[in-house]
């Protein structure tokens, strides 16, 4: 795979259903999205891997434990459904992605944003 030592392509504003690092989450997969920056006029992304854990300790290792995409190849940055492990009411999730760039390098891992889970069972309401 070729690395750079410059990267033409980064990620910022990691969101969660349209906010940065919000609370009360009521989705069971929520949509995460990023944005993307370049220097380089025209650069794409053509990959990312998304990691989601319980614990930001666990991303510092790039271990996803509730999620690793795993590389999928694609140019969206919006609307990617969670698809890992099923998430409980008042969960924190840690996460963080990467993207690849038009020359199929991987850029580093975005800084980590996180959501937390609203209460998602009727029951839990009173």
């Amino acid at each position: 795979m070729p690395e750079h030592t410059e990267y033409k392509l980064t990620t910022t504003n990691l969101m969660c259903e349209y906010l940065v690092n919000p609370l009360g989450i009521d989705t069971r997969q929520p949509r995460l999205s990023w944005e993307l920056h370049s220097d380089k006029r025209g650069e794409h992304q053509t990959a990312y891997q998304i990691l989601v854990a319980t614990d930001v300790e666990l991303l510092k290792q790039d271990t996803g434990n509730l999620w690793d995409s795993g590389k999928v190849v694609s140019g969206q940055s919006v609307h990617m459904v969670y698809g890992g492990v099923p998430l409980q009411s008042g969960m924190r999730c840690y996460w963080k992605v990467r993207v690849w760039d038009s020359e199929g390098c991987a850029a580093p891992y975005s800084n980590t944003g996180w959501w937390e889970m609203g209460l998602l069972a009727e029951a839990e309401w009173q």
